[in-house]
């Protein structure tokens, strides 16, 4: 298979996981492993923009809140459960094809 296809596969399997689980809410670990998904792709980047480091660092606040309230079963206000939106699979998986250095 070439580098080419292999180096998009993770984005890829981000979207049709979006496309396919999260039609109606991202759960919270889902939150938490997409955050660090990005925070990785972030990592990876040579010269990441603010706006990717920004949104790296809410997604790795959300993504360890989540987790941790998760595993202690504490519910959270409507608003979070909102705000975890923005770790959906889809998302991060276009925003890492984006901004991928491929």
């Amino acid at each position: 298979m070439p580098a080419l296809i292999i180096m998009k596969l993770g984005p890829l399997g981000l979207i049709f996981i979006g496309y396919l689980v999260e039609k109606k809410f991202v759960g919270r670990v889902t939150a938490f492993s997409n955050a660090m998904a990005i925070n990785l792709h972030l990592f990876t980047t040579n010269y990441p923009d603010q706006m990717l480091i920004s949104y790296a660092n809410i997604g790795l606040l959300v993504g360890v809140v989540a987790i941790i309230t998760y595993a202690l079963r504490i519910r959270m206000p409507k608003w979070f459960y909102d705000l975890t939106r923005l770790y959906h699979s889809f998302l991060v998986g276009i925003i890492i094809l984006i901004t991928g250095t491929y």
